[in-house]
């Protein structure tokens, strides 16, 4: 997964599954000759001067395109894969990576049945960092008269433009339920007891006499598992596998397969945190010579946090058992703590049930299932090295939560290195967007004292199901266990508050935004980078346009840079120069700063401490009693996808829950003009949200307002 800088929601493809590649050749490994891959052209149109390469490396395998613009005035240049078929009306998700010194664009071309050419233009693709790849995923609608399709990634500026692994998806279906028990097919014999599977145990009671055995064929495979009773009184005997941790008020689906000459019967076995048990009868299950299904539906008591089911025999004759399954019955959201097996407690083979592994990129990720753990006995450990990009998690199974809700994301960690925490929400197309949640701060003891983050997140509204996992993406190990989700509700302040923040300080907001945020008399905070202003022509004017009007003024440092990466003497100076020289150009004191990017660390945070009131990030959210973080104030990322209805959203939230909403603005473009990047906001649709925000009625202040008046709140 590609995570942006800037933090916020990032569309990518789904970490799980997908419907079969419609493109031939998708990872360019496949040569026509020596200069072009099978199936792959170029096209170029315009006044530019542009070459293609087939390179050797990639982003998987070995191969990967290119296509770089040296000089240009207009047109632009692409790699493409031959048009595949589509079918009208259908919905298809369009994927590849991608690495580029600028700001791409992605271009559909349909070609309709009468061979005429109709193009839809998609939202653009970020430049990226350094040698990382980026990811775009898009979603395609063919037109009814729609016959094939291709897709330009292409470059219109001058720059680079590398792409490898491409995707044409139709429709995409879910996963299977991961399977909670353990060696549920019983083909893997214990190490310690070769006459019983891994995982399982036998119990009998009462007036009988009890035989288990272990056959050689089964249901599926060639193992199974059997129980003969003779001489029966009273009593029962049964197999079973290892009790599974799951969660109150979630449903489970049950069932195995079976053969008995007599009736048998289900029954749950719920235990306790405290250890102790009881029982409880499901379904009376039929006798049957042939292979048959078992099944039942059981729903979890409030004080149980363990199962397993016993397929009981409970009178002469035998009962042959396979094939058995307990999943998560899914469709409906899930009340509680919903993360399956939370504490990662139940072994599934050498791993965690319901719990998988995930990496990508540039490093060596080695996954473990340690015997120890901040609760219980079990957690689950990344260890990375050799990184140069990319990152490597455990996941959770993906759970439907409610849309539209907020909810707060716990877990225990121990760490030698930085580990940042990301929530996945997969869409019911198939697709998926992530968010980037406020970075874990460790302490100096975190690789050997347990730590808990805890934060919070809004599922979106077109969300099916969400995960939330911490990942690694540097060199170091990461433990984490006692995983939770659960709903949230902020602690308010008096009232609502909006504030309106712009970072950079382009040139075009001073035309472009400021005669309309003076026309509803809405002051902002305005961060600036002062070398784009100390000594350069009409800098400092543009400072003193807004200074002059009533919107603030905040540090956005003097270069811009990535602060985590800084010396402590490089550090120093862009915090403190930046502070010292707006200030003396304005007269007014600078007291809050937004970092770059939003790159931080508790080294960067210690460091602002000392010149700044505040620092403002760009982590999403709402800020309220309970999360209130005066270095760490979270905010809304606007931006060219943002849309009315989520900027109502946005709204409509903080004045629900009486929190401090801040907006993330960068370039207004005016009227006429085009947009330079991804953050950029068009002025008509910026003239919509402050349209929206005027008539919402909150109060909207600069940022250090704010804080003069939440701050006393606290």
């Amino acid at each position: 997964m590609a995570l942006i800088a800037m933090g916020g929601l990032v569309y990518a493809a789904p970490s799980g599954w997908a419907a079969t590649n419609l493109i031939a050749n998708p990872s360019v490994e496949t040569a026509a000759n020596a200069t072009t891959p099978t199936a792959w052209q170029t096209g170029a149109w315009g006044t530019n001067a542009t070459t293609f390469s087939y390179l050797s490396t990639g982003h998987s395998g070995t191969r990967s395109v290119k296509v770089q613009t040296t000089s240009y005035t207009d047109g632009d240049a692409k790699w493409y894969f031959a048009p595949v078929a589509v079918t009208p009306n259908a919905t298809y998700t369009f994927s590849d990576y991608y690495q580029a010194t600028v700001s791409t664009k992605l271009i559909v071309q349909f070609t309709s049945a009468g061979n005429g050419l109709s193009y839809t233009e998609l939202a653009p693709a970020p430049a990226t960092t350094g040698a990382a790849w980026g990811q775009a995923t898009r979603t395609i609608t063919a037109p009814a008269d729609a016959q094939s399709v291709t897709v330009f990634h292409l470059l219109d500026a001058v720059g680079t433009l590398i792409i490898d692994d491409v995707s044409l998806t139709g429709e995409t279906t879910a996963p299977p339920p991961v399977e909670l028990v353990a060696n549920a097919s019983v083909e893997v014999a214990s190490a310690t007891n070769p006459g019983q599977p891994d995982g399982w145990a036998t119990g009998a009671w009462g007036g009988n006499t009890a035989t288990f055995s272990y056959p050689t064929t089964g249901h599926s495979g060639s193992r199974s598992v059997k129980v003969t009773l003779a001489n029966y009184t009273d009593g029962d005997a049964k197999w079973y596998f290892n009790p599974v941790t799951v969660t109150p008020g979630v449903s489970y689906s049950f069932h195995d397969w079976y053969q008995s000459g007599v009736e048998t019967e289900l029954i749950a076995q719920f235990t306790r945190p405290d250890g102790t048990s009881y029982y409880q009868s499901m379904a009376t299950v039929p006798a049957s010579s042939a292979w048959k299904q078992a099944t039942s539906s059981i729903s979890i008591p409030s004080d149980v946090n363990k199962l397993t089911v016993f397929h009981v025999l409970a009178a002469n004759g035998s009962l042959t058992l396979d094939d058995a399954s307990l999943t998560v019955a899914g469709g409906t959201p899930i009340p509680g703590n919903p993360i399956p097996n939370a504490s990662v407690e139940s072994a599934a083979g050498t791993g965690p049930a319901a719990w998988e592994t995930g990496a990508w990129g540039g490093n060596t990720a080695t996954f473990s299932y340690p015997t120890t753990g901040h609760s219980g006995s079990r957690s689950v450990k990344v260890t990375v090295s050799n990184y140069t990009d990319g990152d490597a998690k455990w996941i959770h199974q993906a759970q439907p939560l409610v849309p539209n809700k907020q909810y707060r994301f716990t877990a225990w960690y121990r760490t030698n290195t930085q580990p940042h925490v990301v929530a996945q929400f997969n869409h019911h197309d198939g697709t998926a967007a992530y968010l980037t949640l406020p970075l874990p701060l460790p302490a100096a003891n975190a690789a050997t004292t347990w730590q808990q983050y805890s934060d919070t997140l809004t599922v979106p509204g077109d969300a099916a199901s969400v995960s939330v996992y911490l990942l690694l993406s540097s060199n170091g190990w990461l433990e984490t266990d006692d995983y939770s989700l659960e709903p949230y509700t902020p602690a308010g302040f008096n009232r609502p508050l909006v504030s309106l923040t712009f970072d950079d300080g382009y040139e075009d907001n001073v035309t472009s935004a400021l005669p309309l945020l003076q026309a509803r008399n809405f002051k902002t905070t305005q961060c600036f980078i002062t070398e784009t202003i100390e000594g350069v022509p009409g800098g400092p004017a543009n400072v003193m346009a807004f200074a002059n009007t009533g919107h603030e003024i905040c540090s956005h440092t003097v270069t811009h840079p990535f602060l985590t990466q800084l010396s402590g003497a490089q550090l120093t100076n862009e915090s403190t120069h930046s502070q010292q020289y707006l200030q003396q150009l304005t007269g007014q004191a600078v007291p809050n700063i937004a970092s770059p990017y939003g790159d931080y660390n508790a080294n960067v945070l210690n460091q602002l401490k000392l010149s700044y009131r505040s620092h403002r990030t760009v982590d999403a959210g709402y800020n309220s009693k309970d999360n209130f973080d005066i270095y760490r104030i979270r905010v809304q990322n606007v931006d060219l996808t943002t849309t009315s209805a989520e900027f109502q959203s946005w709204l409509d939230q903080a004045e629900a829950t009486n929190t401090w909403l801040v907006l993330v603005y960068h370039r207004i473009v005016p009227t006429g003009a085009s947009a330079d990047g991804d953050y950029d906001t068009n002025q008509a649709a910026f003239e919509g949200q402050l349209n929206a925000l005027r008539d919402s009625g909150l109060t909207v202040k600069t940022y250090n307002a704010a804080l003069d008046e939440l701050v006393p709140q606290l």
